[in-house]
């Protein structure tokens, strides 16, 4: 049997990232604006509890709901038979309602013996990102990639907007309110999409949402290994330290993340095409060739990031918070060798073995909480910090040797060493603390970001001068 044969061009991958580009990098600058008002407003200790609240989220979401989102846009990605889509979101639906109430069950249960701070916002918070978490998959696979940007970026002004005009009176009552009031909003939208013509009682069935969850299950145990990976320590910090140094480490994290959304932008464009082009001839060096590309624009970030914390961050962020300075580098650091392990895992969802997804970030999760115990404690959040990233760093590599198996992709050892010393000297020129050496932090990091990606810069210069040509 031959392959189909078939062009993989990357222009489609690039409008795809065009497009969740818009609403990623909107919903990066909202959150920014969030990180300093959480700042000003709210105390170390109050942060840090909600930062554990947020963690906690992501380990609740999989397990009571079965990851069943992503089920959702593998079945429909493949068919937009109206049937299907019917079927698919009819099953969604009952599993996401039955998820709730048993959600709701053992919440109380939990707040009744241990009477959990602020619980009846708490419980609002999670509801509301367990709707939005799955409806906003929907969107995205019944009608289109627009309507999910439209989705993000509206859900989170209406937290940022709700969250200024209550947080000064209500603290961090606020922050649990507004999102609230963005998922009832996101529920409205969904109704004005006429939604309910995708529900069917009718295609109500057992075997289907067993199918679903059967697909989306071995993600659960992926969701909980990763959870282990990247916010454990967070648990292990507010036992051994303080709620005000999680709220510390939080920022920090937080800011680190900026390059996990931009990768948030790049995972979904290059998930629907890695769907659309997986088994066809020029797969497999189409996927090679992108992660080389990708792997160079990561390690840029980490590089703009650490150039341009000193300069940027004591003017956006209260001064009680400012020690979240140490630790983004190391962080970030951290979070691009998760963000390429996440685009890795992709796939794992086209051979359908998301089972190996598990296993391969199960190792690494189980390391950063076994150290985190023995470091945290004595090296505080310097040692949660370089925990974090020896941690992300083992599933990279891990996962680059799993796949050879799916897909043969070479290890770039000496390549991943280089980059990483070219962001240490950047990081060192800015110990001495004065302003002529963050200027020089920054102005280094640019320039070398600007020579490695180079190639890029010209490519897509050439291809806007052309248009404007005509």
């Amino acid at each position: 049997m031959t392959k189909e044969k078939t062009e993989v061009k990357p222009k489609s991958l690039a409008k795809g990232s065009i497009i969740y580009g818009i609403g990623n990098i909107g919903t990066l600058v909202i959150n920014f604006f969030l990180v300093p008002l959480y700042t000003f407003y709210l105390t170390n200790e109050e942060l840090g509890y909600f930062d554990l609240v947020a963690s906690s989220l992501i380990l609740f979401a999989p397990i009571f709901f079965g990851h069943v989102e992503l089920a959702v846009i593998r079945w429909t990605l493949s068919s937009k038979d109206k049937e299907n889509l019917t079927k698919v979101v009819t099953n969604c639906l009952i599993i996401f309602i039955i998820g709730l109430l048993i959600f709701s069950i053992v919440y109380f249960s939990i707040d009744f013996f241990f009477a959990l701070k602020l619980a009846p916002y708490v419980f609002l918070y999670f509801i509301s990102n367990f709707f939005y978490i799955i409806a906003k998959q929907v969107v995205r696979s019944v009608y289109s990639s627009s309507h999910y940007v439209f989705t993000e970026l509206t859900y989170i002004l209406i937290v940022l907007f709700c969250t200024i005009f209550l947080v000064q009176n209500h603290g961090l009552k606020a922050i649990f309110i507004a999102y609230g009031f963005a998922s009832l909003a996101f529920l409205v939208y969904l109704l004005f999409l006429k939604i309910y013509k995708y529900i069917s009682l009718a295609l109500l069935n057992f075997n289907t949402s067993k199918e679903l969850l059967t697909y989306s299950f071995p993600l659960v145990l992926n969701a909980i290994s990763l959870w282990l990976n990247n916010q454990s320590s967070k648990y292990v910090i507010a036992t051994f330290l303080t709620l005000s140094a999680n709220g510390i480490y939080a920022i920090a994290f937080k800011i680190a993340y900026v390059i996990q959304i931009f990768n948030r932008i790049f995972y979904y464009s290059f998930q629907d095409k890695l769907y659309a082009v997986f088994g066809k001839e020029g797969f497999q060096e189409y996927f090679a060739n992108t992660i080389k590309t990708y792997s160079v624009i990561l390690f840029s970030l980490w590089y703009m990031m650490i150039g341009v914390q000193q300069l940027a961050l004591p003017l956006v962020i209260d001064n009680k918070f400012l020690g979240a300075l140490n630790y983004i580098p190391i962080l970030g650091l951290g979070i691009v060798f998760m963000s390429l392990s996440s685009v890795l895992g992709i796939i794992y969802q086209c051979v359908k073995k998301n089972i190996n997804a598990f296993k391969t970030s199960l190792l690494s999760g189980l390391i950063i909480v076994l150290l985190g115990f023995l470091v945290i404690p004595r090296y505080d959040l310097l040692g949660a910090s370089i925990v974090f990233t020896l941690g992300n760093f083992i599933w990279l590599l891990y996962r680059f040797i799993d796949i050879q198996q799916f897909v043969k992709v070479k290890i770039p050892y000496q390549r991943f060493l280089f980059y990483i010393v070219i962001g240490l000297l950047i990081w060192s020129i800015s110990i001495f603390g004065t302003l002529l050496s963050f200027i020089s932090s920054f102005v280094v990091a640019l320039m070398i970001s600007l020579l490695l990606n180079k190639d890029i810069f010209l490519k897509y210069s050439s291809i806007i001068l052309s248009k404007f040509k005509r």
